[in-house]
């Protein structure tokens, strides 16, 4: 489990900022101390503010991405192709061909998960979802059940999958079949279910996320972010004396390039950190264990945030060029990132709160997807669906 470094201590100080912008408006007095202090509090604030902007939009004092020192925000990230036809044959791993893939997530989270007892995966394809093994999801052998064309986004949950389709939530178990729905207020852009039943999603033109009890009521709004665009669940075990895992959802803005903490069950907002410069992919673990990790395909980085009592940015490490698919590798600890400049896969340890660089394998080009199941097997899916399963044999190990 990632531990803190030294920064760590400043961004936590950061981590409500996005938070608590709701504060500003509000009617307060001054306290009845000396107007020196009084002139002091906006000068400290300033100067806390301007430290948490260059943390949270990736500025610090740097030109922007553009080479003119202005950032991105309101556009979202594109994944890089790889250059020219490097060819497939280097790639480590059995390579099957297969269809374009929308999103690619567990079916099932937390304890029940394991090596012995690996979780299902699914693919969301064009009028399709693919569910079953690590295995027969490679070689296109797992079982598939028909969706409409109208679902775009799929989530994972502890035990199914929820996948966003038009104007409706749609609720799947580990086999694919269809065990509720949820009538949205828009056209579903980002979905994730409790496992108590609770839903958060968010719809289009609508910066709100809505709240909907297990027997599919509207139990709540709140203005959350402008152009929400996913939904990751994470799990966590360090909030609760008896390790039951408190699970909460990283909502994804991928123009705003930012993340949002929100308790699903609580229905409220906790915070909200930016991404750098260009969110790119975001991975949990297996494991209730509350870590997140993201790329930055603008800055070509990867990031570490924990899902705590309130999310912190807690590291980060410069990657090759076009970074975008990330895996948090919670059976290892090791958060693994795909380049596709290079066409590599290279795996990070995060245990001593810098991430160390432990090995890299080569891989197909424009890796858009990695998924693994908690066998150590882990799967990578390419811009055309071709798919390519390393073993856990074939990975770099940390010393």
């Amino acid at each position: 489990m990632p531990s803190r470094r030294a920064g760590a201590v400043s961004r936590a100080g950061c981590s409500s900022v996005i938070g608590v912008r709701s504060l500003v408006n509000r009617p307060w007095t001054w306290p009845q101390k000396s107007m020196a202090a009084a002139v002091a509090l906006p000068a400290v604030a300033a100067l806390t503010l301007t430290g948490c902007a260059e943390q949270m939009f990736g500025t610090d004092g740097e030109d922007g991405p553009d080479g003119e020192g202005e950032t991105v925000v309101g556009v979202a990230a594109e994944p890089s192709d790889s250059p020219g036809s490097p060819g497939a044959s280097d790639a480590t791993g059995t390579l099957d061909d297969g269809d374009e893939v929308l999103g690619l997530v567990r079916a099932g989270l937390g304890d029940a998960v394991s090596a012995d007892s690996p979780a299902p995966v699914a693919a969301l394809e064009q009028g399709r979802l693919s569910i079953g093994s690590l295995d027969d999801l490679a070689a296109g052998r797992a079982d598939t059940v028909e969706v409409d064309d109208s679902c775009t986004t799929i989530t994972g949950a502890v035990d199914g999958v929820v996948l966003g389709c038009g104007t409706s939530v749609r609720i799947l178990d580990t086999e694919g079949q269809e065990q509720r729905r949820v009538d949205a207020p828009g056209e579903v852009t980002s979905a994730a279910v409790h496992p108590d039943g609770t839903v958060a999603l968010t719809v289009d033109s609508d910066s709100d996320v809505y709240w909907f009890t297990p027997e599919g009521e509207e139990a709540q709004s709140e203005d959350m972010t402008a152009t929400a665009s996913a939904m990751q669940l994470v799990g966590n075990t360090r909030n609760d004396e008896d390790g039951d895992p408190e699970w909460r959802a990283a909502l994804i803005d991928a123009a705003q390039t930012s993340v949002t903490d929100i308790d699903i069950a609580d229905h409220s907002r906790l915070a909200a950190l930016r991404i750098g410069q260009g969110v790119g992919t975001v991975s949990a673990g297996t494991e209730a264990d509350g870590v997140l990790v993201a790329s930055d395909a603008r800055r070509n980085q990867a990031l570490v945030y924990t899902l705590t009592d309130v999310i912190r940015h807690t590291q980060s490490v410069p990657t090759g060029e076009g970074a975008w698919a990330v895996l948090w590798d919670s059976e290892r600890e090791v958060m693994w990132v795909s380049t596709t400049a290079d066409n590599m896969l290279t795996g990070y340890e995060l245990s001593t709160g810098t991430p160390v660089e432990v090995g890299q394998v080569p891989t197909a080009p424009d890796v858009r997807h990695i998924i693994d199941d908690g066998s150590g097997d882990l799967l990578l899916v390419t811009a055309d669906g071709t798919r390519e399963l390393i073993s856990s044999d074939d990975l770099p190990r940390k010393d």
